[in-house]
């Protein structure tokens, strides 16, 4: 096998392995790729990886590697040594954050009895796994990691059990912290970290009361380690596997996982990484039965032992301190002190949260414990369990809660209201502190929130009394979800007016954050903000505020647009239903996010159920004439015509696409995005009808049209740029659609940055263009790279995937790799029939599947692929399509290789009447049409007629392609050509 020429590589551990690599190939003989596939056994590796891994500037899987380097006969230790190395090199990691110097206040904890052992799966244990730490500057931590609590007070039997199992050798390694709400469950976990940190390469803290939040979480890891698949805004279920496959490979030597606050356990389980020595897990959850398939060591915290609770509060009481000031104390004022903190602590249950509570609020007040008690004593009947929420929690926090509110200031009480009335996910001062004009009820709430001064001094003051936390770093407050649940209850019993009135000061300010822009990407830090909340307290579904339904369809829009469109689908759905419910079918912001769901539905790839709904809704919205409504007709149109191209109903399509454009041009305005974005689809109507010429004008218009508004590097511009490069392919003008998908693809390269289908489609069409201007072997090599970069992005099995596959297989037999050619013809055509693909692409694939196997010498195998393929594609596009018309020649070709020559002759003169019709005499279909039909006639004995029939057509090579291509070539010298089908990109 010849060296492949590979990819640039930056100087240091990458191109040491990759130098190492090549050598040990060279020492081996240069084995082909197909041989050391082969030698590595059936279902080990494919050719086409083996293939990237000489060719691809990346560094691989260990997996993958060491296969190759064990069939090459190379030393396992030095490989394994030399990819550690170039993965460290690729995935380079940044500093943690430095300690905060700010102590926060307390969050309670209490003592624990140990659970027995559960069944998440198989993480495993490693001897002296924390005795190399990882380098400071090697360390990813999660931003999300809360400060560490210098306040913490027990729980030393706990760290040292969690210590223990998780240095062990022996699995799980994955701990669950369980126990009611407010037991300090996650500051265990929090002081775990901040008590081990030099022992992780990575620490990240997942949210996990909700499984979104867990997908945001992972995404963020992976992007934070550099991931191909992150660097993307698409296919978020890849990255998520691709995240998870980095923890559990070698390159990765201890990371510590915390899943904050898991509210299902059944979900829990795809998002738990596997088999990793060094890999560590914290789980924490108000749920004590945990299934039994996830295998992990448990705590199940109890409240504080007597001991503990009366250290807490001495040390953080001063009245109950252990000194005072400077001055010893007594023995006889030491165990006073220490009886009113063991009263104390008894009437509180020994509760961390209350205990906490109660602390506060002494040490603000300097009140006596006796004086607290008498006063907690009164508010002991305001019993949790009158309260709506967490029905697990004691009556002793509502007491604590009626104490320490009494302490707050009229903003310090706005903050803390209004803050109960959020999810308990930490909240973001920016909403707040934003327009608040007519937010005025409750009274003096907007003269309140226009002021930043009093915001943050009632924020200060919500923190001292540990009512809430507030982290200054990242300018978030947040309130622990039974301060919450006690608030709400609180309000609707006692005060429901203001019950009603501050849930709807909380709708309004998440209504106002709204940036009203979804399509566009510079606004998602925005949206962020407020997303959280809406996804995690699914009760603003139910909001009677229009402004705020706006914002959910506009969250569910953008979801879509950035990939998410699993999150998507389930957000939609879940509001879809509520309203549907509370607004009826017609409403017009129901009938918004209907469309939006059955975009998302379609992506994912529900294309029935989203074609159903669209039938459903269309007719509501065809009411609409003017004003917002009018544009979601729009949109649902635009989405239609869609639907029928899935359908192959493209005739229907383009007449449909037609009528759109105009109202698209009156109500978004010419040079809108969706208007350009329409006229995109028209040319695609265009190039499925075989009309190139009319693709080709739509296509240069909207390209100067980009160019011009978005400049000439946008991603659309490129994408623009590509689809004019397929259009002059498709007339048969090969040169002029290299050059320019040669420049298009090194603009793609210039800009690097996040993969994308756009810059896959581009690489696609570059290499068709190289294979069709007769640049054989580079065309193979660029066709490759393609096809191991869409499996990797996009999956093996997705359509855009097997569009590439179709065309690579023409690019292995151009260069007489028949067995790989047909190799991946029938995985191609397999994976096209699992995954229901469309029809068009699984024709296209059994014809150049036929093409291998008639070079091949198997022309009656070929013939009955393209009969096949030839019924269909009459059956989508007609007889004068362009696919079909080379379907037809290759027919004739099976039929003159089956010794059935007067048929092959009769069918050739009918397919190059029609390519000729349809095409044009100098088509190079047309040509090849006529060649064929001449090395039929000659070997019927028609010399004379052959002879002048392939002089007119080498004639027309030198005025089209030249007499230097190779189809010129092998039309000289009398050789069969095949008619190649380059599948419509979806």
């Amino acid at each position: 096998m010849a060296a492949i020429r590979r990819e640039p590589t930056p100087p240091g551990p990458i191109t040491d392995l990759f130098a190492r690599l090549d050598a040990l190939h060279s020492q081996a003989g240069r084995l082909s790729v197909r041989e050391i596939a082969r030698r590595a056994g059936r279902g080990e590796i494919s050719h086409s990886t083996v293939y990237n891994l000489f060719r691809t500037s990346r560094v691989p899987r260990w997996e993958f590697l060491e296969q190759v380097v064990l069939v090459l006969k190379g030393d396992r230790e030095e490989f394994l040594d030399l990819w550690q190395a170039a993965w460290r090199a690729e995935n380079v990691v940044t500093a943690p954050r430095a300690d905060p110097s700010e102590a926060r206040p307390a969050q309670a904890r209490g003592a624990s009895r140990h659970l027995g052992s559960a069944s998440v799966a198989g993480i495993g244990g490693n001897k002296n796994w924390a005795a190399t730490a990882p380098p400071q500057s090697q360390r990813i931590w999660s931003s999300e990691i809360p400060p560490r609590n210098f306040h913490f007070t027990g729980r030393a039997s706990e760290l040292e059990l969690m210590r223990d199992s998780f240095d062990s050798q022996q699995t799980p390694c994955v701990q669950v912290i369980v126990g009611m709400g407010g037991i300090g469950k996650t500051e265990l976990a929090t002081e775990y970290i901040h008590s081990n940190r030099d022992k992780y390469e990575i620490i990240w803290w997942i949210r996990a009361e909700h499984h979104d939040r867990v997908r945001d979480a992972l995404v963020k890891l992976a992007q934070r380690l550099g991931l191909r698949e992150a660097a993307t805004d698409s296919d978020r279920d890849s990255i998520i596997t691709a995240v998870i496959r980095a923890l559990q490979s070698e390159a990765r030597s201890s990371w510590l996982l915390v899943y904050d606050n898991v509210a299902n356990p059944l979900e829990l389980q795809k998002y738990l990484p596997t088999s990793r020595p060094r890999g560590h897990v914290i789980i924490t959850s108000r749920a004590l039965n945990w299934p039994s398939y996830v295998f992990a060591d448990g705590v199940e915290l109890q409240p504080f032992t007597e001991e503990e609770a009366v250290s807490f509060l001495r040390g953080k009481v001063p009245s109950l301190a252990v000194r005072d000031g400077r001055k010893q104390l007594t023995q006889e004022e030491d165990a006073l002190r220490k009886s009113k903190a063991v009263e104390l602590a008894a009437k509180l249950g020994h509760l961390p949260i209350a205990i906490d509570h109660a602390a506060a609020y002494l040490a603000e007040t300097k009140l006596s414990v006796d004086e607290y008690l008498i006063r907690f004593t009164e508010n002991a009947h305001q019993l949790l369990s009158e309260q709506p929420g967490d029905s697990d929690l004691p009556a002793h926090i509502s007491g604590t809660w009626a104490m320490s509110t009494t302490l707050l200031t009229p903003d310090a009480e706005r903050l803390f209201n209004l803050c109960a009335f959020f999810s308990p996910e930490p909240i973001a001062a920016a909403l707040f502190l934003q327009d608040t004009a007519g937010i005025d009820h409750p009274p003096g709430l907007e003269e309140f929130l226009s002021s930043p001064q009093r915001f943050r001094a009632a924020s200060s003051q919500l923190h001292r009394l540990s009512l809430a936390k507030v982290d200054g770093a990242r300018d978030l407050i947040q309130m622990h979800r039974v301060v919450q649940a006690v608030t709400q209850g609180r309000l609707r019993q006692d005060r429901p007016e203001m019950f009603s009135a501050y849930r709807t000061a909380v709708e309004m300010l998440l209504a106002r954050s709204n940036p009203g822009n979804p399509d566009h990407s510079n606004s998602d830090a925005t949206y962020d903000l407020s997303l959280q909340h809406l996804e995690s307290d699914r009760r603003f579904l139910y909001t009677g505020n229009p402004a705020l339904r706006d914002l959910i369809v506009d969250q569910v829009r953008r979801l879509r647009l950035r990939g998410a469109h699993v999150e998507a689908l389930q957000f939609g759905q879940d509001a879809l239903r509520v309203w549907r419910e509370r607004l009826g079918e017609n409403d017009l912001q129901v009938l918004t996010m209907a469309v939006e769901v059955a975009i998302a539905m379609y992506i994912g790839g529900g294309a029935a159920d989203a074609h159903g709904m669209i039938l459903q809704i269309r007719p509501l919205l065809q009411q609409y004439t003017d004003g917002d409504g009018f544009k979601v007709f729009l949109m649902c149109e635009v989405f239609y015509g869609e639907d029928l191209r899935a359908h192959s109903q493209f005739r229907e399509a383009l007449e449909h696409d037609l009528s759109v454009l105009p109202n698209l041009e009156a109500a978004f305005g010419i040079d809108h995005e969706r208007t350009m974005n329409m006229r995109n689809n028209i040319a695609s109507d265009y190039v499925r009808l075989g009309r190139f010429r009319e693709a080709l004008q739509v296509d240069q218009r909207n390209l100067e049209d980009r160019s011009r508004i978005l400049g000439p590097n946008d991603l659309f511009t490129l994408n623009s740029c590509t689809a004019v490069a397929r259009d002059l392919r498709s007339l048969g003008l090969y040169q002029e659609s290299l050059d320019i998908a040669r420049r298009t693809v090194n603009a793609f390269e210039a800009i690097g940055g996040r993969e994308n289908v756009f810059w896959l489609d581009a690489c696609d069409g570059f290499a068709n263009a190289l294979r069709k201007a007769g640049h054989h072997w580079d065309a193979m090599q660029e066709s490759e790279h393609t096809f191991h970069r869409s499996r990797y992005y996009l999956g093996a099995a997705h359509v855009n995937t097997l569009r590439v596959a179709a065309n690579l297989i023409n690019a292995r037999r151009a260069v007489g790799d028949l067995p790989g050619a047909e190799e991946l013809a029938r995985e191609t055509h397999a994976a096209c029939l699992r995954s229901g693909c469309p029809e068009d692409l699984l024709c296209a694939v059994l014809v150049n599947l036929a093409s291998v196997l008639r070079v091949a010498d198997r022309p009656e195998e070929a013939q009955g692929y393209d009969e096949q393929a030839m019924r269909g594609f009459i059956r989508i596009y007609g007889e004068l399509h362009p696919f079909t018309l080379a379907t037809t020649i290759n027919y004739a070709s099976d039929l003159a290789a089956c010794d059935k020559l007067g048929e092959a002759i009769q069918v050739g003169h009918e397919a190059l009447a029609r390519c000729r019709e349809s095409l044009g005499d100098n088509h190079p279909d047309t040509l090849i049409s006529e060649t064929n039909l001449a090395v039929d006639e000659i070997a019927a004995g028609n010399q004379t007629d052959a002879e002048q029939r392939l002089a007119d057509v080498l004639r027309r090579y030198e005025d089209t392609l030249t007499a230097e291509h190779p189809e010129a070539r092998a039309a000289r010298n009398w050789t069969r050509l095949t008619a190649e089908i380059e599948p419509y990109y979806i």
